[in-house]
């Protein structure tokens, strides 16, 4: 597969936003609110650099086992960041915000299901029974991200939690990322674009490296100050929580 300047551009630029985000989360120790995103960043510029390599310098064969196994990895670390969101929003001193079970519940029995029916009754433009099986994967892990990540964009949404907080921002460019994500991978397996499968990948990536030039900036910013409570309020809250 040759590359075009555009496909070689997006792909340098792709690591280069990754390393300047590894830097902010560690020049300014916001690793320590977000550890799980942090350790999801590190390892995409790995795998980025990775996948490269095997470009570069292997086969196909290599550069298809790197791939999955890579991706295999990037999904599971997107479903930690996003249990370390819904733990960092959803969770006052080790407790549940009252009402967020709820309606998180009705999302995580809903997304499996509508992805793995998604996965079925797509028929994916691809030229073998491998690929088509890795399109089957991609989109399901996409739409089982997607889902989770929305249920806990609703539950923060409907229990009115802070939106100004790092947790905030990092959900702000993933909500972002998880939609353009699904669409293109919606587009790929169920409209057969193989033809516009290049402009369609060149989408994806650049939507993704708007979503880090975001969150450098994001996170290189100070978080804004939590109101404080008058004493006589705060005792009253404290006892309201632990009754």
């Amino acid at each position: 597969m040759k590359l075009s300047l555009l496909d070689i551009a997006l792909w340098a630029l792709d690591p280069m936003l990754r390393l300047v985000l590894v830097l902010v989360l560690t020049l300014k120790i916001r690793w320590r609110v977000v550890p799980w995103f942090a350790t999801w960043i590190a390892y995409g510029l790995l795998y980025t650099l990775s996948c490269f390599l095997a470009y570069r310098l292997g086969s196909k064969e290599n550069y298809r086992v790197v791939y999955w196994i890579g991706a295999l990895g990037d999904f599971l670390l997107q479903i930690a960041v996003v249990a370390e969101i819904a733990r960092s929003a959803l969770k006052r001193d080790g407790r549940w915000v009252e009402g967020a079970k709820k309606t998180l519940i009705p999302f995580l029995t809903l997304g499996p299901t509508f992805a793995v029916v998604l996965t079925i009754w797509i028929t994916p433009a691809a030229s073998n029974v491998l690929d088509g099986l890795a399109a089957r994967a991609s989109l399901f892990s996409t739409v089982l991200v997607c889902f989770l990540f929305v249920a806990v964009i609703r539950a923060m949404q409907k229990l009115g939690l802070d939106w100004r907080s790092y947790i905030a921002r990092e959900s702000l460019g993933l909500t972002v990322w998880t939609l353009s994500a699904f669409a293109i991978d919606t587009l790929h397996a169920y409209w057969r674009t193989t033809e516009h499968f290049g402009l369609l990948e060149n989408m994806r990536n650049s939507v993704y490296q708007g979503v880090l030039l975001f969150w450098c900036i994001a996170f290189w910013l100070p978080e804004p100050e939590a109101p404080t409570l008058p004493s006589n309020l705060e005792e009253d809250y404290r006892r309201l929580t632990q009754q």
